[in-house]
């Protein structure tokens, strides 16, 4: 499965940061600075709503590119390889299956690293 993006409409921060708790996820809002980065993968699962701004993220499984802004909600599953690129940078609130206090380095793991 690869990365999901949705618009289930304008929602409250509350309501958002309750479904993705909801969900048994780690809830972080989160400021993007501008990025254009390469195609890399997490080892974790992660789902966020924009808040503002807008982010292009292209799964590179499939091929699809996705242009996303506010109210959008991406679910991008562990070990998807993809990239993104915003030129703004945009606002989040994310929730992830890994505790965000737990990170160490960089999150953004290279595809020669993806297990088969």
């Amino acid at each position: 499965m690869g990365v999901e993006i949705t618009n289930p409409g304008s929602q409250s921060a509350d309501a958002i940061e309750a479904e993705l708790k909801g969900l048994g996820l780690f809830f972080t809002p989160l400021d993007v600075p501008p990025v254009e980065n390469t195609s890399h993968w997490h080892d974790f699962s992660s789902v966020f709503y924009i808040t503002e701004g807008s982010v292009r993220l292209t799964d590179v499984e499939s091929g699809t590119v996705h242009e996303a802004g506010p109210g959008s909600r991406i679910s991008v599953p562990a070990k998807a390889l993809h990239h993104e690129y915003s030129a703004e940078g945009y606002k989040i609130l994310l929730g992830t299956t890994k505790d965000p206090a737990t990170f160490t380095g960089d999150v953004n793991l290279p595809p020669e690293d993806l297990p088969a």
